[in-house]
């Protein structure tokens, strides 16, 4: 089944200059729509494949690649603003020479030259920005130049009203081949809300909250959900291997429910465990989603015969540890106490095998 629900997007940001935030011009279905729709739900974009789901000159991010942007320069009526930064789902910073803070809808028609990964500049524009009060964030409607065409194209693409698909801001960056986090405090991503980075954002396992509350037992402990940001990005994917390679196609339904709660599983009788994830790929893997999703990237191995190649620990029938599910850390009263989060179960998916 597909997620529908508007869940754990709850803390609503604070925003520097609110009251000059203007309306959001599609409805909220519509929105929901593009980080839910058929077409890219669960698919291959690390922002379905797309780690970030931006695309520039018609290349995917594998291609020329906007992730981790460098920003050079942020301009907003010719004024350079200074000390940009991103708060939550937030730009921000200080126009010109002066002490005048600008963010939200201050930066609708902005000018950003940024710098992708192989150090050439990409010219962006946020064409507007809106706040969503369902998802509890701000969104950005970026578009790039296109040199080939000499035109201003939607970076994110546009949705089946023809809406621009809307991105979204996170002060960190990813490795767009291994889907590894890259610890560098001067880049950041703009993401596309129906791929992978952006999707797990809007699902409520927002990177930028350090401080989750996880009680058990009248003990209160902060979670940082940018470790369950990973673990989702992995398991849209179905990055098994945590390698980066993902193993499923857009469009196929999974249900997603994690051990906080955040989301919750609709157990359809179709559906089967198919495996438990942390940031470094699937653990306990039961089956796959597809028998073999894209042969290209496997080699023309099985999805199941690439495991056994490149992970094989991750399979279930390899680790004793999952004959006895009540053991499993995902559920609270294991995995709450471990020091090391990274080695407990955070999410699990359950999908039906496609041949």
């Amino acid at each position: 089944m597909l997620k529908s629900k508007w869940m754990g997007l709850g803390l609503a940001l604070s925003l520097v200059g609110a009251c000059s935030q203007q309306d959001n011009t599609i409805s909220e279905e519509q929105l929901a729509e593009q980080w839910q729709s058929q077409k890219v739900d669960n698919g291959m974009e690390l922002n379905g494949m797309r780690v970030n789901g931006l695309r520039v000159n018609g290349l995917r991010v594998n291609g020329l690649r906007v992730n981790g942007l460098r920003v050079n320069g942020l301009r907003v009526n010719g004024l350079r603003v200074n000390g940009l930064r991103v708060n939550g789902t937030t730009v921000e910073g200080t126009l010109g020479d002066t002490e005048l803070t600008v963010s939200g809808a201050d930066l609708n028609n902005s000018d950003i030259d940024s710098e992708n990964e192989g150090g050439d500049v990409v010219p962006l524009k946020i064409a507007s920005v809106f706040y969503s009060p369902a998802a509890g964030k701000n969104l950005y409607n970026v578009k790039h130049y296109n040199e080939d065409t000499a035109t201003w194209e939607w970076v994110c693409g546009t949705d089946s009203y023809d809406n621009p698909i809307a991105a979204m801001p996170m002060r960190k960056s990813w490795n767009l081949l291994s889907g590894v986090n890259v610890d560098d405090p001067d880049r950041w991503t703009m993401s596309c809300v129906n791929a992978a980075l952006g999707k797990c954002a809007m699902w409520g396992y927002q990177p930028y909250t350090q401080n989750y509350s996880e009680t058990l037992s009248g003990e209160t402990r902060a979670r940082d959900l940018a470790l369950s940001h990973q673990t989702c990005q992995r398991l849209v994917r179905a990055d098994y291997c945590g390698d980066g390679i993902g193993h499923t196609k857009n469009g196929t339904p999974i249900d997603v429910y994690d051990t906080y709660g955040v989301m919750t599983p609709d157990n359809l009788a179709e559906n089967s465990l198919e495996a438990d994830w942390r940031a470094d790929g699937a653990h306990c893997i039961r089956h796959t989603r597809w028998v073999t999703a894209d042969p290209a990237l496997t080699g023309g191995l099985t999805d199941l015969a690439y495991i056994q190649a490149n992970c094989p620990s991750r399979l279930a029938a390899n680790d004793p540890s999952c004959n006895n599910d009540s053991l499993s850390s995902f559920h609270q009263v294991n995995g709450f106490s471990l020091t090391d989060q990274t080695q407990r179960n955070l999410l699990r998916a359950q999908s039906f095998q496609h041949n």
